[in-house]
């Protein structure tokens, strides 16, 4: 197996177990996985987030950003503050509702990471993260270049 297959599947299997897990809570709302994401981030920003914001945060396109949207709003989950009596540049803010979906997504998120790291040390996972997050930063990098050249 090369780096690149050992590499690629791992990181598959990390997110497929982690959209299982999330789809699981989400579908007892009526939701799918990739809103759990979107509900978690914005747990982090009391204040509140622009939709463009959060698309860069979450890495995902604009319609996918609307429509998610759309709908956790629909489920009163989500709302969007109007600036100046518009909704545009709104920022998204949880509901109580959302802000406790969120808060109990984050604690099994929390719980399956110390399950799934109860096997290494402290210094191991910091280690585990600086690595993963260089990769992260520079394969952002190489595909920002021209790859064909």
């Amino acid at each position: 197996m090369t780096r690149f297959e050992r590499f690629t599947l791992i990181l598959f299997e990390i997110m497929k177990d982690w959209n299982r897990i999330a789809g699981e809570i989400m579908k007892s709302e009526g939701l799918k996985a990739t809103h759990a994401l979107y509900l978690v981030t914005l747990d982090r920003y009391e204040e509140g987030i622009t939709s463009a914001r959060l698309k860069e945060i979450c890495q995902k396109d604009k319609a996918e950003i609307s429509r998610s949207l759309a709908t956790l709003e629909k489920h009163g989950l989500v709302y969007k503050e109007e600036t100046n009596n518009t909704r545009y540049n709104a920022k998204i803010k949880l509901t109580p509702d959302g802000k406790e979906l969120a808060d109990r997504l984050n604690r099994i998120a929390d719980n399956a990471v110390l399950h799934a790291s109860h096997d290494l040390s402290e210094p191991e996972r910091e280690i585990m993260y600086k690595c993963l997050s260089s990769i992260a930063e520079n394969l952002h990098q190489t595909a920002s270049e021209d790859l064909l050249s």
